[in-house]
């Protein structure tokens, strides 16, 4: 089998299954999908910048004093002793499991990580070893299992397709008896909850008890780029050894400073995200019971599962010809059988627009 022939084979046996992924764009219709939680990306830029691009990987002639200034600020924003910026959320978390976890050691994930910190993972030399979603009785087996080795464990603050989050004070007891580098992803927290949008894991108070945080500013912060946060040995060490940072041309002067003005306009947001929260329990207590759900106490994301993906997609199809923008979340994205709509709570949604989507998922039994 040739080249064409295998890649045709394999695009058609995921469209058989009803999973092809193709691109649509839905600028018409009511916002229920993006991660532009707070509204910043729709903000139009002023910013101008004396250059369009770096001119080169940070190391060899990309680096440039904004950039270094911009780290400084954001450490010292996240109370951490340092900040290093990488191009996306995608390329930190690959950056940072792909070079920190050496050879001989462990890294413990929940179940529902991201796939970027997957990536990662599968780049890094390190064992690896999942734990079953938020159970920290079956973390605390692995931990006791390979307690001998330097062992990282991996979450999210808020999981990005069940919406839900870890409970830090079990982990917080599971530090008093392990020794192990936890590692947060607030790619879905950063920018909304804590003082000045910090994350999740500072509003809740358990700053001392978390090693690195990868941030992300392509979510609530409303533009692209991403860092990891944490030790300044931590940031040395990923210059020197992290080829996704190494080999990666260093963010434009244009991209910095929209970085830097939509920091400002976070830590501006008065009563940052309330609207987003009250709307997504307006929804969740107007749903017909008969949906099964997933959410969490801090997250904006709702998922409502449909099961199935030809289901899935038909229903994410009606709510968007009828102008709600929702997508639906297929199988292998998700388990099969967890097949679902992934609702978005933004703080510039109307108790209006809720209602028409409460209104038309609530319908939803009438397509049969």
């Amino acid at each position: 089998m040739n080249l064409q022939e295998r890649i045709s084979k394999e695009l058609e046996a995921r469209k058989q299954k009803g999973a092809l992924r193709t691109l649509s764009a839905h600028s018409f219709a009511i916002d229920f999908c993006s991660n532009d939680y707070l509204g910043l990306a729709k903000i139009e830029s002023t910013i101008r910048a004396r250059t369009s691009g770096s001119g080169g990987s940070r190391l060899i002639s990309g680096n440039y004093k904004a950039i270094e200034a911009f780290e400084s600020q954001l450490a010292q924003h996240n109370c951490v002793e340092s900040a290093l910026v990488f191009s996306s959320g995608y390329t930190a978390n690959v950056g940072f499991f792909s070079t920190i976890p050496k050879r001989g050691d462990v890294i413990l994930y929940d179940d529902l990580v991201h796939a970027s910190i997957r990536d990662g993972i599968r780049l890094s030399y390190a064992n690896s070893f999942s734990f079953v979603h938020n159970d920290y009785e079956d973390l605390k087996n692995k931990l006791e299992k390979h307690k001998d080795k330097n062992i990282f464990v991996a979450i999210e603050s808020v999981y990005s397709m069940d919406g839900d989050s870890p409970d830090f004070e079990k982990i917080r007891k599971l530090k008093s008896q392990f020794e192990f580098h936890l590692v947060v992803d607030e790619a879905h927290t950063f920018g909304l909850f804590g003082n000045q949008g910090i994350g999740l894991v500072q509003y809740l108070g358990f700053q001392n008890i978390v090693d690195s945080i990868v941030v992300t500013f392509g979510k609530a912060m409303g533009c692209d780029g991403a860092a990891v946060l944490g030790s300044e040995l931590i940031k040395n060490y990923l210059i020197n050894f992290s080829r996704p940072f190494i080999y990666s041309t260093a963010p434009s002067p244009h991209k910095l400073a929209l970085m830097q003005q939509q920091l400002s306009n976070i830590q501006n947001v008065l009563n940052r995200n309330q609207n987003a929260q009250s709307l997504k329990s307006y929804f969740l207590n107007n749903l017909n019971h008969n949906f099964q759900t997933v959410t969490g106490d801090y997250g904006n994301i709702v998922g409502v599962l449909i099961h199935g993906n030809e289901k899935t997609q038909k229903v994410a199809h009606y709510l968007q010809e009828n102008g709600v923008f929702v997508k639906a979340i297929l199988s292998p994205t998700v388990k099969e059988g967890t097949e679902r709509l992934r609702i978005c709570f933004h703080d510039y949604n109307t108790i209006e627009e809720v209602s028409l989507l409460t209104k038309l998922v609530n319908s939803i039994n009438e397509l049969d």
